[in-house]
């Protein structure tokens, strides 16, 4: 059952034939480069020097003079890091026994039945990744629960990794990608961990980390309700360690809460970069009004894609419909609270957090990425959603959504408007944000489970 699931889950990733040979192509040119002493050795007989005492006339057996160069070569790799490649070889034959995957193969017949090269392998390869390092449960085919960690993308690479090696060098099949006997149908040559079926994860596995998962507008309604009905407080109490425990939504106020809402709306109208965000200053910013309507300018001095300056300004407008998506009112709400603090206007908008619910009189403290991370990460939760799969580039992306599905906007304008070059001379990025497959993911995990039970981030255990 697990080994068709993950054919079937497999097959249902839209990955381009390009990625899976960029994949395959890196993984071949790391493996060769560890095992590639045999052959520079026959190239150049001073790669590695004999000692002149050796007895040179000596006749060696072919079994012998494989064994020494073997031995020679065993250190490219170093000795921890084939420690690693033996205890992570070891957790995929306990996974391949566990999901009775080898279930009629005798314990000491093992080792000759992987050298049998079984025809499953990449896929039982690629559903051991998938295990450790997915959002989906192999078993039952839905999202995990909050709880279950997940490995990292570096981990995922090292776990193919010790395939690779086991293969490649224990087992003596090189870098030669996984193919099928043409002469014996059924029968195979290669690496297995160089295979279509695992490039092809591996890929996905890839974009899992690389591409946080789109903020979308259900979740901003979310957002802004509770951080807008939230207690107000005028009055700084110190947080006591049990105070903390016991109320764990307790890590920030509702000053901070609407500095975040603010910033939350223009990184996502304005489809702003994390750093571009969060380094807006006062003098960027100006509220005005248009015919009676309040308007809310921002005019950036410089993007990733304009370090010169010449950006056409943001003129973000009033959304009485959507009141979760007007950054106007947001914005206007946190300049009224900084008044209020006596807060100069000047430097930077979103500053430096200062003990639970003040923020920094300096004014070129800047909030910091980590400290955003984590204060959204703790917003996330507060909702009930998981917030592992967003990340500081979530509102770029979900903004590029929304203004595409919900407010129908052509791509040139949305190219236009978020800095992507409007002749699509690289139109991948804008493409991948709009229709990748994050996007059926996110349709495919939309009744996701809740995080009730999360920690919250930062909080003292």
């Amino acid at each position: 059952m697990l080994a068709g699931f993950a054919t079937d889950a497999l097959q249902s990733f839209s990955v381009s034939a390009e990625d899976i040979a960029d994949e395959q192509a890196d993984e071949i040119e790391a493996l060769a480069a560890a095992v590639d002493f045999e052959e520079r050795q026959e190239q150049d007989p001073e790669y590695v020097r004999l000692p002149e005492e050796v007895h040179k006339k000596l006749k060696l057996a072919q079994i012998d003079l494989e064994k020494t160069i073997d031995s020679a070569s065993e250190h490219v790799i170093v000795q921890s890091t084939i420690n690693e490649y033996r205890q992570l070889w070891d957790a995929f034959v306990t996974f391949c026994i566990e999901n009775e995957l080898v279930e009629d193969v005798p314990p000491d017949q093992l080792d000759e039945f992987w050298r049998g090269l079984p025809e499953k392998l990449p896929v039982w390869i690629a559903s051991w990744i998938m295990s450790k390092a997915d959002d989906i449960d192999i078993h039952t085919k839905k999202p995990k629960d909050p709880s279950i960690p997940r490995v990292t993308y570096a981990r995922a690479q090292k776990m193919r990794a010790a395939i690779s090696h086991k293969f490649g060098r224990e087992y003596k099949r090189g870098v030669q990608p996984w193919t099928e006997n043409v002469l014996v149908p059924g029968t195979f040559f290669g690496n297995p961990s160089i295979s279509v079926t695992v490039s092809q994860y591996m890929v996905r596995a890839g974009e899992i980390v690389t591409s946080a998962r789109a903020m979308d507008e259900e979740t901003m309604k979310k957002l802004w309700e509770y951080n807008s009905n939230f207690h107000r407080d005028d009055e700084i109490k110190p947080l006591s360690r049990k105070r903390k425990l016991d109320q764990p939504e307790q890590w920030a106020g509702y000053k901070i809460r609407h500095m975040l809402q603010a910033l939350y709306s223009i990184s996502m109208l304005c489809l702003l970069r994390y750093d571009e965000a969060l380094k807006i200053k006062w003098s960027h910013l100006c509220l005005t009004c248009m015919d009676g309507v309040p308007v809310l300018i921002l005019q950036l001095p410089f993007r990733k894609t304009d370090q010169t300056g010449g950006i056409a300004p943001f003129y973000l407008w009033p959304d009485a419909e959507r009141p979760w998506m007007d950054a106007v009112d947001a914005f206007a709400r946190w300049a009224d609270i900084c008044d209020k603090m006596k807060i100069e206007q000047s430097g930077y908008v979103f500053r430096a957090r200062a003990h639970f619910d003040e923020i920094s009189m300096q004014p070129r403290a800047c909030m910091s990425p980590d400290s955003f991370l984590e204060c959204f990460r703790n917003n996330m939760v507060d909702i009930n959603v998981d917030p592992r799969p967003y990340g500081m580039h979530s509102f770029r992306r979900g903004g590029c959504q929304y203004l595409a599905t919900v407010m129908r906007w052509p791509i040139r304008n949305i190219c236009s408007w978020g800095g992507w070059a409007e002749n699509f001379d690289n139109p991948g990025t804008i493409f991948r944000y709009l229709l990748s497959w994050v996007l059926i993911l996110v349709q495919l995990a939309a009744e996701h489970v809740t995080a009730r039970n999360h920690t919250y981030i930062g909080s003292e255990s």
